[in-house]
């Protein structure tokens, strides 16, 4: 998928939050809350827009994402999976984003930005496989053709920014959140007995979802030491009424509530140190954190409240980076990215259908002058695979091990005047 589609999937990241948006960013291991640049500085945060006057950025994120899931034993149960290593299909997305800033007075600035920042994909070709329930295609992980979960999000989003003193300023950016959903080849969910809703399971094309949501911030602006702080509200959606029958609540996938600081520290003439931390709180959303629980013999079954989900825990995230202006318009960056593991064991079935699984990104990248008001960034973050084992709740005795690898290739446009 492509266009304003959102962050499909969230890479360099773990779970379904992108680790940033702009080029600077990306180049800086995804830090830079505190070190507004360009017109990215609302979807960072709100309160530093009034820092970077009258510009428009645009650009986008273009993204390699290679999952794979390795299952060991051949299990007993409603449901083993085969043994051996399953390879998804190679994917390419693209995230796009545009964002402009003008500065009103002395102490207010205001900000227009469309982005995407959450999202996860994931395709299992539909190669065969033995050991099938009658009466399904007997190809895919299970057994219903090509497996395929879609989900992303683009944010629409004004911004306000008041100066409350020479350095300090706070923001607010409420969000329209447009939002899609796609699941293929879990028909066997429906064909006994496992869902609420069989009829709404699987293969529906994509379902569409509008929601809401608001960032607040505050930017301290020293100088050489700045800091801020952002709180993303909980985006609340409609339900995915196509697959009402597949997720808990009948289908609604809010998008989770984000705690976001960060700093930055000017060590020396035209070099800049930046970190930030993150908590995302997918403790709040049932559809990521419902621990799973069989669906069949008086379970819970699927599209209910208390339905499996991705067994989610709320999730730290910190990046550090590194910006040096060399002179001539010429500007070089480095970053780093840790995330901590999103599910215990217990998590592995749904998970391994879409691998967050993401811990370490290493990034860099750099900017250069085109023109006096127009500046080129670009970046290129590297995920490598890391191994997160699990397993089947529909087969006990049964592991499944899943990884994902991701490289991500951004670009940037700034103008300014």
């Amino acid at each position: 998928m492509s266009g304003f589609h959102g962050a499909q999937p969230a890479l360099a990241a773990g779970g379904i939050l992108m680790t940033s948006v702009g080029a600077k960013e990306k180049g800086m291991g995804g830090a830079g809350l505190a070190l507004p640049q360009d017109a990215v500085a609302p979807i960072n945060n709100p309160a530093s827009t009034v820092e970077v006057g009258d510009q428009v950025s645009f650009g986008g994120t273009v993204v390699l994402s290679q999952p794979a899931m390795n299952v060991e034993g051949t299990g007993a149960g409603p449901f083993p999976l085969a043994e051996g290593k399953w390879d998804a299909a190679e994917r390419y997305f693209t995230v796009p984003y545009l964002s402009a800033t003008k500065r009103i007075d002395d102490r207010w600035s205001a900000g227009f930005s469309a982005y995407g920042l959450f999202g996860l994909g994931v395709s299992y070709p539909a190669e065969a496989r033995p050991g099938c329930p009658a009466g399904l295609p007997g190809t895919g992980p299970l057994c219903a053709g090509k497996t395929t979960l879609d989900t992303s999000a683009l944010f629409i989003s004004p911004t306000i920014a008041y100066r409350i003193t020479p350095r300090t300023s706070v923001g607010l950016s409420p969000s329209l959140v447009y939002g899609q959903f796609r699941a293929r080849g879990f028909a066997a969910l429906a064909a006994f007995g496992a869902s609420s809703d069989p009829a709404h399971v699987t293969d529906l094309r994509s379902d569409e979802s509008l929601g809401f949501a608001a960032k607040i911030g505050l930017h301290h602006q020293g100088e050489s030491f700045s800091f801020g702080l952002t709180y993303q509200t909980e985006a609340d959606m409609r339900p995915y009424g196509k697959y009402r029958g597949l997720l808990p609540e009948g289908a609604n996938l809010d998008l989770p509530a984000v705690l976001a600081g960060g700093i930055a520290w000017r060590v020396a003439q035209g070099l800049d140190l930046v970190a930030d931390a993150k908590y995302v709180l997918y403790s709040g959303v049932p559809a990521f954190s419902n621990r799973f629980v069989v669906p069949l013999g008086g379970g819970p079954q699927l599209g209910t409240d208390e339905a499996a989900g991705f067994g989610w825990n709320d999730q730290l995230m910190l990046h550090f980076g590194a910006q040096q202006r060399l002179g001539d318009g010429i500007a070089v960056r480095a970053g780093y990215s840790y995330t901590d593991r999103l599910s215990p064991a217990s998590e592995g079935l749904l998970n391994a259908l879409a691998p967050a699984t993401f811990r370490h990104g290493f990034s860099g990248g750099f900017s250069v002058d085109l023109a006096q008001a127009l500046t080129l960034d670009a970046a290129i973050v590297w995920s490598p695979p890391v191994a997160a084992d699990g397993r089947n709740g529909l087969s006990p005795g049964q592991t499944v091990s899943m990884t994902n690898a991701a490289t991500e290739f951004a670009f940037g446009l700034s103008y300014a005047w």
